[in-house]
């Protein structure tokens, strides 16, 4: 059984030779909650989403539907959230089977998430490729 897509309404902004920029707003959970404006958990972030240019007919200021392959949603999730996660548990573990102080063990936990991150950082142009989004039209109704 096919996984749903991961989609994000948005608005075409830019269309080059090559891409076609998308800006969604990306909202948390509760955005669309009647307390939103009065809670600071709730937030919305607007992202410019660059998406190949294939055959798909779009002119600025349409609205279209980002999709991204689940697979690809929960490889992301596995890169930015779950396995920095599971390298700080390992360090505090392991510093801490050595015997290792507390100021050593803690930094020890702040720096694995640091030189993660940074490895990812250098690696973003080879992610890139491996994520690609594509453009749906919306449904006119």
């Amino acid at each position: 059984m096919k996984r749903p897509d991961i989609e994000h309404e948005g608005i075409v902004t830019e269309i080059t030779e090559s891409h076609i920029g998308v800006r969604i707003l990306q909202q948390s959970a509760c955005a669309g909650c009647h307390a939103a404006s009065l809670c600071s958990t709730a937030e919305q972030k607007e992202k410019i989403i660059e998406v190949e240019r294939f055959d798909t007919p779009v002119q600025i200021g349409e609205k279209v539907i980002v999709a991204l392959a689940a697979k690809s949603g929960y490889k992301a999730l596995w890169l930015t959230a779950i396995l920095p996660l599971i390298l700080i548990v390992l360090s505090l573990a392991v510093t801490t089977m050595c015997r290792a102080g507390e100021l050593v063990t803690g930094l020890c936990a702040l720096l694995i998430p640091v030189i993660y991150y940074t490895i990812l950082y250098r690696y973003r142009n080879r992610l890139k490729q491996q994520f690609t989004f594509f453009l749906k039209k919306t449904s006119v109704s």
